[in-house]
């Protein structure tokens, strides 16, 4: 008799006679797997479109650590309240896949060649604050003019006025409404990005504005 034969036959005695080869343990665990992967995927398709987002964010933060794709559907979802209170309180408001944009007319915020904020116009930048104080999404203050000659000796150009424009709109959000600095941006553009010709007192008013883009979430 081989005596390798021997030493096999005495482990099996040894163990009950019911050892398994390595290969048999690894491949059955293997099934195991995959039929609870498959019936996983199965339960799945019960879910509505909602529920399947909330899953895949389940199993995003179980396997990586991180809770990314849950705080992307509640920013979006603030997104998408904010948006709808901005379209039913505010006029001169456009929405595209980038922004949420809100322009205000200069002439109702400053005085002419003025920076500093008029005191009847805190109400609107209040209900401004209220939509966007709970939200995370940074926020551009955009400063424009039109093309006259300024005629103030404290802003040296148009470049200048929108400028300080922009930021006594931001100073306002951080000072009195507690807004994040790091969320907010103040950009001057002065005269060189206007909305229509300057042609008509009309159309300069019209190129006169504040604008506050909300920037969407990516």
């Amino acid at each position: 008799m081989n005596i390798y034969e021997d030493e096999d036959s005495n482990e099996q005695e040894e163990s009950g006679g019911h050892s398994s080869p390595l290969w048999m343990i690894i491949y059955t665990d293997m099934i195991t797997n995959l039929m609870i992967f498959f019936l996983l995927c199965y339960c799945l398709t019960w879910l509505s479109k909602e529920e399947r987002e909330i899953a895949a964010a389940s199993f995003d933060k179980t396997f990586s650590g991180k809770d990314t794709v849950v705080e992307q559907m509640v920013q979006k979802q603030e997104e998408k309240v904010a948006e709808e209170k901005i379209k039913e309180e505010f006029d001169n408001v456009e929405i595209n896949e980038e922004k949420i944009k809100i322009t205000l007319p200069s002439p109702v915020l400053f005085d002419s060649g003025k920076a500093e904020l008029k005191p009847q116009v805190i109400t609107s930048l209040h209900e401004i604050a209220k939509v966007i104080k709970s939200m995370p999404n940074r926020i551009i203050v955009e400063g424009h003019t039109d093309n006259k000659p300024i005629k103030m000796k404290e802003f040296k150009s148009n470049w200048e006025l929108s400028s300080a424009r922009a930021f006594s709109v931001i100073r306002y959000f951080i000072d009195k409404e507690n807004i994040d600095p790091k969320r907010l941006i103040a950009l001057g553009y002065g005269e060189y990005r206007p909305k229509t010709d300057n042609d008509t007192p009309e159309h300069c008013a019209e190129n006169r504005r504040i604008e506050l883009n909300i920037l969407r979430v990516k």
